[in-house]
């Protein structure tokens, strides 16, 4: 097991090389890579401090607009701090695993932190110089790693930390550390860098790119490609706009205008997926296996929903994707790290577009339904409008009478 602190995780974007390789690492199943309960907390308190001082300090700017300004002003969407801090904890489990973080290891590091055990230490204080006790989070860090290597026997256990201050380089550790390790010290590793991570696991190698273009065709690219499109960019409605290259369609079918850049709102078909260019491409020979992350250009082509006025239309985009794959491993699938926006496309590249035969007659199934609920919303709107317009005349016509006309006395 691979146990990273909060200084490896922090040190790197997750879009990164760092990043792919451990994906990498736990996709191949050479081993396991997770964090602490603690590290996930750390790693999201990191975000959602900044996030809420920076909100509160919108909220007080548009208040003091309010003030200033003689028309009323715009509102800020409610602040869902915990909505925010699981959008984060989501992006780091598909990172890692995570393990927990026992009661015992909670209150042994504040036990250390209170008397200043290692990895716990003392500080000086900002305000008045005093020192100041400082650490229990990294105890119940190092404790976590130390409880699963003594849960786990048969596993040889890599702690990777950059934080050599408090954990060490490896070479010797202090008491109470040298303790925690009696036992398993021969299969209990610190890590200082995730290049040692590399060297331990991972072997950098060439591969040929006519071996990258075949498995990515043929270990269910496009298909894979095709679901997380639906799902990434297109899975409702009136959501996740993307950009495309549409031509607009009329209830029949039939085109309503040229080919142009628009902005669509999802899937109603497809979408067809077209491998287009990879770039960049990193191989590394990992146990038996050489897995490689490469970016790849996919066209993807089908139906969309373009909008309210003219619900559907023939469309196309690029998408670049970062993907994980394995030129050794058949049944290995495509996985997606992650994506980049679609964007629309040129007038050669829609040309080059595959494009369904153009109806014989009015199209059925998610077509007529769009249509079908476009021609709902409109007839809902007007019914509303009507009602409001009537509802108007009907006040402005009180407000308008004289006021000595109407009794205040009850009938």
């Amino acid at each position: 097991m691979i146990i990273l602190d909060t200084s490896i995780l922090r040190s790197f974007a997750l879009d990164s090389v760092s990043t792919d390789l451990l994906r990498t690492i736990r996709t191949s199943g050479v081993d396991r890579v997770g964090v602490p309960w603690v590290v996930l907390e750390e790693l999201t308190a990191q975000r959602a401090v900044p996030y809420r001082e920076r909100y509160e300090k919108a909220r007080a700017a548009l208040q003091n607009l309010r003030k200033a300004a003689p028309w009323p002003q715009g509102s800020l969407v409610p602040l869902d701090l915990e909505g925010f801090q699981e959008h984060w904890r989501e992006k780091y489990r598909t990172i890692v695993e995570v393990l927990p973080t026992s009661e015992e290891a909670l209150r042994e590091g504040m036990q250390r932190e209170m008397n200043v055990l290692p990895p716990c230490r003392f500080i000086e204080g900002k305000e008045n110089g005093s020192p100041v006790k400082i650490g229990a989070r990294d105890a119940a860090i190092w404790l976590t790693a130390v409880e699963y290597a003594r849960k786990h026997p048969d596993e040889s256990v890599y702690f990777v930390s950059k934080n050599t201050r408090d954990f060490g380089d490896g070479t010797s550790f202090p008491f109470p550390m040298d303790e925690d390790l009696k036992g398993i010290k021969d299969r209990f590793h610190l890590l200082t860098s995730l290049s040692e991570v590399v060297q331990q696991f991972a072997e950098s190698t060439d591969v040929d790119n006519e071996a990258v273009a075949s498995t990515l065709m043929q270990s269910g690219g496009p298909s894979a490609v095709a679901v997380a499109a639906r799902n990434r960019i297109g899975n409702r409605r009136y959501s996740n706009a993307f950009e495309v290259t549409a031509v607009p369609l009329d209830r029949h079918g039939a085109a309503m205008a040229a080919p142009a850049p628009d902005t669509a709102y999802g899937w109603v078909s497809g979408p067809t997926v077209q491998l287009v260019s990879f770039r960049d491409t990193k191989a590394h020979q990992i146990g038996e296996h050489v897995w490689c992350t490469t970016s790849v250009r996919w066209r993807l082509g089908g139906l969309v929903f373009l909008g309210e006025d003219v619900p559907m239309g023939r469309a196309g985009c690029d998408w670049e994707t970062r993907v994980l794959i394995s030129t050794s491993q058949s049944e290995a699938p495509l996985t997606i790290l992650h994506t980049k926006s679609p964007v629309a496309l040129t007038a050669e590249d829609w040309e080059r577009l595959p494009h369904p035969p153009p109806p014989d007659g009015p199209l059925d199934g998610p077509f007529t339904f769009g249509w079908e609920q476009r021609d709902r919303e409109h007839a809902a709107f007007w019914h509303t409008r009507v009602r409001v317009e009537d509802f108007l005349k009907q006040a402005s016509s009180q407000w308008t009478q004289d006021p000595r006309s109407v009794s205040d006395e009850p009938e």
